[in-house]
């Protein structure tokens, strides 16, 4: 497993017809060698509406990120509610199997609070991995001229009967 693990690129799926999304090929190996096998974490983003996914070394890293929150406040005197900031950061989160071809079940809660139905934007940021309802994304502020033009493409592609 590394921590030195970053995640960039984007990619669209279409769920399959079991309801599976699959994770792109670059992706999909960036998570395997964060996990040493094919295990995806995955959770909701505090701030943007989109579920992001990483491997379980970046989970470690969350954990580490905790116990160095808590020495700080020691060291400066002031109380610090563990069990709070994993809250915050764990109690949202699954970890996933997936295949070989990088398919994977996302949660049915978690599609349903992210607006994911059919199809899902996979956004490399660097730690970790932005999954997105295609809409959810253009409707959203600040997202990447380049990941915008591929899901307003995908878009129309799918309204003219392009097979997506």
């Amino acid at each position: 497993m590394s921590g030195d693990i970053i995640f960039s690129g984007n990619g669209i799926c279409v769920a399959d017809g079991k309801g599976r999304f699959a994770l792109p090929l670059d992706m999909r190996k960036a998570v395997k060698a964060s996990s040493g096998e094919n295990r995806l974490c995955l959770t909701i983003h505090t701030q943007l509406p989109c579920a992001i996914g990483f491997g379980l070394s970046h989970k470690q890293w969350l954990e580490s990120q905790v116990l160095e929150m808590e020495r700080a406040a020691r060291d400066r005197g002031e109380s610090f509610d563990a069990e709070a900031e994993r809250e915050a950061r764990f109690a949202d989160m699954e970890d996933l199997n997936f295949d070989d071809g990088g398919r994977f079940i996302m949660p049915p809660d978690i599609r349903d609070m992210m607006g994911i139905t059919d199809a899902i934007v996979f956004v490399g940021t660097s730690r970790h991995i932005q999954m997105w309802d295609p809409q959810s994304l253009l409707d959203s502020e600040g997202r990447s001229p380049r990941v915008r033009h591929a899901v307003q493409r995908f878009l129309a592609e799918r309204a003219a009967g392009g097979g997506k």
